[in-house]
């Protein structure tokens, strides 16, 4: 196996595009709005069994795990597989000790360069006349000098280029601030930068292991924008980031859940108190990334938000995404097999009532018990949204009721288990003052998506696209030809009339950047050394001399046999996605979606095209 496909084979893909895209199970595959381009109507769809994402909206593209991270990170086939191959554990033997010590030396040039940052903003809050009136603000918000010192708490200077000089003066290079996201570049046709902080209070989040990574900014002065952060860059991303995690960790050995709230004061003030499992997701809304840094740690969660945050639409949003998040998790890890007499220990979501206009600051430090007590009284998530959805009726009549099952049905018919979905209808049911039997007749019972219908998935199914290209000889054969043959095959190619062959059409991610690296003119030999090296095995491979004749029917055949798979390939995932539509939408909407539907009906003329070509036969060939 080659380390490309180890990664491949360690990587389920459902995993990884939900990292990045909220995914909603339709049948036996995901699907969501395409992440590529702007739509209303879900026309992305990921098919765990195959391995493979598709958009069958305006992008019109789809592949697997390597080349959705190339088309969502903007990155090469090195690059994305570097990533995957980091959190994976696999070793890439082509790349070197001098690569790997470049990588770590960078990323510690950054670390050292935001401790040295964190440390001077904490000094001017401590000691500096500069520092009063967020030591004021801070006294006020009942935050003591011991947390603030625990924390790191600092505030950034008034000034332009008040730390851009500092860190200067102690010998930093100018590029290595501003990768760390410290400073900004001025303006087009400016030249210069200036620091990204100016007149804030600083907080300084870490990574899990208490190294400062990003800066959240508070401003003190009414301007906006209120809460800003460091920039995404190599060490940080906001999105897989909890602020206080690396001391909240220790409180989950016991068996504490972890406590989410929404902001930096909520973690302060908690952990003053002595609550210590509580971090914060720094927003409204809980990212997968920050599920898989917590998830490391425990399967128990409590989100407690603000009861203010932005209206009740948005707590809403927050809170369904946090329900889709979660269950989807659930059904993932339903999916993979368990030894036999080993309990699965599942996600468990619950939510914290806070109250009309209260946050976790001021709760814990008007009354700690009272926490305790919201913290303990919990309700399971499915629960809350029941109870929320009352709350924000005004009447619940006729009209009312409808709107609370419009809103739940969707949720419920979410979840695979069908014990756990009438165990949700009944709830319902009696949140809203009826029978079961009743609700049934007024609003039928919620759509299911063919309760559990189909097999678990395994881990080995669940990556089986990793095994579709082992050993292809097609691809190897036509990539061996090219190399070997050079400028004599392109020559043939052309004269013969043989359309462009895409890099999509190889399955292999080795053979479809090599390809790409052909079809470029790029020379083979300055390519990654991954590259390089297959290129050398494939020219290999070649033994035998072929004449003109032989060269171009060979040609010709393994470029429509390539096409032929893809565009069969392609096909089978429209369907998947139609029946996927149908299994989900049911009686109600029958009509499979108008732009899934062209496509399907444009590969199978594709392919009628292609079986009545000629070109796979040249020369003159039979």
């Amino acid at each position: 196996m080659t380390a490309v496909e180890d990664v491949k084979s360690r990587v389920d893909i459902v995993d990884l595009v939900s990292s990045h895209v909220q995914l909603t199970k339709s049948g036996k595959n995901f699907k969501a709005n395409c992440p590529f381009h702007q739509e209303n109507t879900p026309s992305f769809f990921v098919f765990p069994e195959r391995g493979t994402w598709r958009c069958f909206g305006a992008c019109a593209s789809g592949g697997d795990i390597f080349s959705f991270l190339q088309k969502i990170d903007n990155s090469s086939f090195s690059d994305a597989l570097r990533k995957l191959a980091k959190e994976t554990g696999v070793s890439l033997g082509y790349r070197s000790d001098k690569s790997d010590e470049a990588e770590k030396q960078k990323i510690e040039v950054l670390h050292s360069l935001l401790e040295a940052a964190n440390d001077y903003f904490h000094r001017i809050l401590m000691y500096s006349p500069a520092g009063e009136e967020a030591r004021n603000y801070l006294a006020e918000r009942g935050i003591s000098e011991e947390t603030i010192a625990a924390f790191k708490i600092g505030i950034a200077p008034k000034g332009w280029e008040i730390l851009k000089k500092h860190l200067l003066g102690l010998g930093n290079k100018e590029k290595d601030i501003n990768d760390a996201g410290l400073i900004v570049n001025r303006g087009e046709g400016q030249e210069g930068s200036y620091d990204r902080f100016r007149d804030r209070l600083m907080f300084p989040i870490n990574d899990i292991d208490g190294h400062t990574i990003g800066f959240g900014a508070r401003s003190l002065d009414g301007s906006e924008p209120k809460y800003m952060n460091s920039p995404q860059n190599k060490i940080f991303d906001k999105s897989a980031s909890l602020y206080g995690m690396d001391r909240a960790k220790n409180s989950l050995e016991s068996g504490e859940p972890l406590v989410l709230v929404e902001g930096y004061m909520d973690v302060l003030q908690a952990h003053q108190s002595g609550f210590t499992n509580v971090a914060a997701i720094m927003g409204t809304s809980l990212a997968r990334k920050q599920l898989n840094l917590a998830e490391k740690y425990t399967k128990k969660y409590i989100l407690a938000l603000d009861s203010d945050t932005a209206g009740a639409e948005a707590t809403r949003r927050s809170l369904e995404n946090a329900w889709d998040l979660f269950n989807s998790e659930i059904i993932r890890l339903r999916g993979i097999s368990q030894p036999v007499n080993v309990k699965r220990e599942l996600p468990n979501l619950r939510i914290a009532h806070l109250g009309m206009s209260k946050d976790p600051d001021e709760v814990i430090k008007e009354n700690p018990e009272t926490w305790r007590s919201i913290v303990s009284d919990a309700e399971p998530l499915l629960d809350y949204l029941i109870s929320w959805e009352v709350g924000q009726q005004e009447s619940l009549d006729s009209e009312g009721k409808l709107a609370i099952v419009e809103r739940i049905f969707p949720l419920i018919g979410r979840l695979d288990n069908p014990f756990e979905q009438e165990a949700a209808f009944s709830k319902l049911a009696r949140a809203l003052g009826e029978t079961e039997r009743t609700l049934e007749i007024a609003a039928g019972r919620p759509p299911t998506k063919g309760r559990r219908a189909s097999p678990k998935r395994t881990t080995q199914e669940s990556n089986k696209g990793a095994n579709f290209f082992e050993g292809d000889p097609t691809e190897d054969h036509l990539l061996g030809i090219v190399l070997v043959y050079g400028e004599k095959a392109w020559a043939l190619w052309e004269k013969l009339g043989i359309p462009a062959l895409p890099s999509e059409c190889f399955i292999n991610p080795e053979n479809a950047e090599l390809w790409k690296i052909l079809t470029s003119g790029q020379p083979v030999e300055e390519a990654e050394a991954i590259v390089s090296g297959l290129a050398e095995q494939l020219r290999s491979k070649l033994v035998i001399e072929l004449d003109e004749n032989t060269l171009g029917r060979a040609l010709g055949d393994m470029v429509k046999r390539l096409l032929e798979r893809q565009i069969k390939s392609q096909e089978e995932e429209a369907a998947l996605a139609i029946s996927s539509s149908l299994d989900e939408d049911g009686v109600a909407n029958l009509v499979p979606p108008e732009d899934i539907r062209s496509q399907f009906v444009h590969r199978i003329e594709e392919l009628r095209k292609l079986e009545r070509s000629r070109w796979g036969r040249p020369l003159g060939g039979a």
